[in-house]
């Protein structure tokens, strides 16, 4: 408590809060960093209701104000007009869509904008953005039989693809958001088990049981996939390869490039940067503790954070120990 009983300064720094390309990036890609920097600005609950958020006291009012209207921006204006430009581009392409796709959108934001006065402001962008998108081939496209008839087997897959891929993009940004850590991966799993039940008992009363079946199998799958990152991971591991390649034959500085630093939510490890540290840690200690504190909030590369970076500086004494372990 500050002296004389006073209470300290409020917080309100409207320019922390990212513009709305760069906040839409953060949401998906770094949502504890995006936790963190809003907190900074003097938002003290970024995941909180819509309602909460309109009416949060003084403290952080204009900074939460501009957060609240790019948020909106995003969901109310941004998705439907990204919708309807890739669906117009779809069907020049030639896939048929059921008419209704530029309504659908806008319907996706209008859900979108109830599941933010009731689950979060985050989780309503998230899920109305994402949904808005996935209409097109999980409702429309299948409902105009662009993957066979519209209860056979392949469009159920298509639907689940759809439904799994936003439940599980949107799990790991709405929990970075609101609680300032990815979810676990018990947690996880418990999620795609609930994401595949949900349409298998909502389709296998009305529908044959092989379409049921399908939108389940594959909304489970698709949730484990987008929830862990899978195809991304891909490109994690060769720009972790290139740039502690680049840094040991070059000596170029590449610290700057590794993945970490970029993506909150990847659930496995990162090769070849326990010892793109080793070779850093001596000559800038200050670029590897900030890697260090990435590491930290990604669920995949937690080993290779702190404790490593007290071996690594002690490595990095005069008499010079071996070089730490990836």
């Amino acid at each position: 408590m500050a002296q004389g009983g006073t209470r300290p300064s409020s917080v309100d720094a409207p320019e922390q809060v990212p513009g709305l390309l760069k906040l839409l990036l953060l949401l998906l890609f770094r949502p504890v960093d995006l936790h963190y920097r809003l907190r900074a600005a003097g938002i003290r609950v970024p995941g909180a209701r819509l309602g909460t958020l309109c009416r949060e006291p003084s403290e952080g009012d204009r900074a939460t104000a501009v957060y609240v209207r790019r948020m909106l921006l995003l969901l109310l204006v941004g998705a439907p007009v990204v919708t309807q430009v890739l669906g117009l581009a779809l069907v020049t392409a030639g896939l048929p869509l059921e008419r209704g796709w530029v309504l659908s959108a806008l319907f996706c934001s209008a859900v979108g904008l109830l599941v933010a006065q009731v689950l979060g402001l985050a989780a309503g962008v998230l899920l109305g953005s994402l949904s808005s998108l996935a209409t097109l081939l999980g409702l429309h496209a299948t409902a105009a039989d662009a993957f066979g008839p519209e209860l056979g087997g392949v469009a159920g897959m298509v639907v689940g693809v759809c439904l799994g891929s936003v439940a599980g993009l949107a799990c790991g940004s709405i929990s970075g958001i609101a609680i300032g850590r990815g979810p676990s991966v018990v947690r996880v799993q418990m999620a795609a088990i609930l994401a595949s039940l949900t349409p298998m008992l909502l389709w296998s009363g009305t529908t044959n049981p092989s379409y049921a079946g399908a939108v389940a199998a594959s909304a489970l799958v698709a949730f484990l996939v987008s929830a862990f990152r899978l195809p991304l991971y891909a490109l994690e591991v060769l720009a972790s390869a290139v740039a502690y390649a680049v840094e040991r034959w070059t000596g170029r500085p590449t610290l700057g490039w590794v993945p970490v630093r970029h993506h909150n939510l990847s659930y496995l490890p990162h090769p070849f940067l326990g010892r793109h540290l080793a070779l850093a840690v001596r000559s800038r200690p200050a670029e590897v503790l900030a890697v260090a504190d990435a590491c930290l909030r990604s669920p995949g590369n937690i080993v290779v954070g702190w404790p490593w970076v007290v071996q690594a500086l002690e490595s990095a004494s005069p008499e010079g120990a071996r070089e730490p372990r990836a």
